[in-house]
């Protein structure tokens, strides 16, 4: 099962899998968009932020930012009963898997593309928020949400190469047109 939220500006989505195993998939499915959340150094869950489009990494919106670690600490049962808790953040295009590391268990491509912002004390009025709007769905819609993703991805490629395809027919008729005036002029 994976836990929707609604932040409290309904643009952005954020989500988290119920337990590792879930973490497997969403690290699967991920978006480029998506970013991701956790407790550094500390077991905690993976929260995940789909950015709408126009927001970059470094843009997101203080309240939103924290929302996300907030609900990060609250599900992390060390980091959840400790004061000025460190959370990571960075994009989802970033995470690294290795076969060889355990259920759950990420690293990352490049540390300089990591974020920290610091969770001084756990606030329950957005913990509260955050959980009035929690729905669980089962862990294929990830997946399903990842395929309509992909599919998103090829139509818009496509439309790339047939407008590249007519482009370059354009092209070649304007070189046949000036070849053929050029032509007539010498005649």
């Amino acid at each position: 099962m994976v836990f929707f939220f609604t932040a409290s500006d309904p643009k952005y989505l954020i989500y988290m899998g119920r337990d590792k195993f879930e973490n497997e998939l969403l690290i699967k499915y991920g978006w480029k968009k998506d970013v991701w959340f956790h407790v550094d150094d500390l077991s905690s869950a993976h929260v995940y932020l789909r950015l709408p489009k126009g927001v970059k990494l470094d843009t997101i919106p203080e309240a939103i930012l924290e929302e996300c670690a907030q609900l990060v600490k609250a599900n992390s049962i060390k980091g959840n009963k400790q004061k000025n808790v460190r959370i990571v953040y960075t994009k989802w295009a970033n995470l690294k898997k290795k076969k060889s590391m355990e259920v759950g268990q990420i690293g990352f491509h490049d540390k300089k593309d990591l974020r920290y912002t610091r969770v001084e004390e756990r606030k329950n009025a957005i913990i509260n928020d955050l959980n009035r709007t929690k729905e669980e769905k089962e862990s294929e819609v990830i997946k399903q949400m990842w395929d309509e993703y992909q599919a998103k991805l090829r139509r818009k490629e496509k439309l790339k190469k047939k407008k590249e395809a007519t482009e370059r027919r354009k092209e070649i008729e304007k070189a046949k047109a000036e070849v053929n005036h050029y032509t007539r002029i010498e005649e």
